[in-house]
């Protein structure tokens, strides 16, 4: 009879963890402070390029986690499959042991030839092969691409851990 009389609490006490929880799965994760704050020992400037900054949220499992970036040329597209050349480049930020990146592309754009039906074109990207780096929310990421040139990136996220079986 004791268990009836404390379900009502519960039941209160269990609407109002769902009700927080939900409110807290809504709200985007805010990117950290003091990356920020540690944005001003990379460089402002490098001649040619333009700069970008990711700053990543706080993650209780970034070892897990990985950031790819890509660089990335707008053009007219058709039926064929388009890569561009570049690779980025690590430089250090002198005296900090902060690391930056350099996208190094002539902005050349290598592609199938096969032939399109009339009327295939239409506004794209061709894109470089992309690198992965360590997710890491304490520090900005830095990056300067070529002018004319763009960066996407995206968040990779490590599965289960599995054993190997010998054989």
């Amino acid at each position: 009879m004791k268990a009836t009389h404390h379900l009502p609490r519960a039941t209160a006490v269990l609407a109002l963890a769902c009700t927080l929880l939900a409110a807290c799965a809504q709200q985007p994760a805010a990117p950290n402070p003091s990356a920020a704050q540690e944005l001003k020992a990379f460089p402002a400037t490098l001649k040619g390029h333009q700069r970008h900054v990711i700053e990543l949220p706080a993650l209780p499992d970034e070892a897990d986690r990985q950031i790819e970036l890509i660089g990335t040329k707008a053009m007219t597209v058709d039926c064929n499959t388009r890569g561009m050349d570049g690779r980025f480049e690590s430089r250090d930020v002198q005296g900090w042991g902060y690391n930056y990146w350099v996208l190094q592309s002539r902005g050349q754009v290598m592609g199938t030839m096969m032939a399109c039906p009339p009327g295939s074109q239409r506004p794209g990207v061709a894109q470089t092969q992309g690198t992965l780096l360590r997710y890491n929310s304490k520090l900005p990421v830095v990056v300067f691409v070529p002018e004319g040139m763009g960066l996407r990136w995206r968040v990779w996220s490590a599965g289960a851990m599995q054993d190997a079986s010998a054989r």
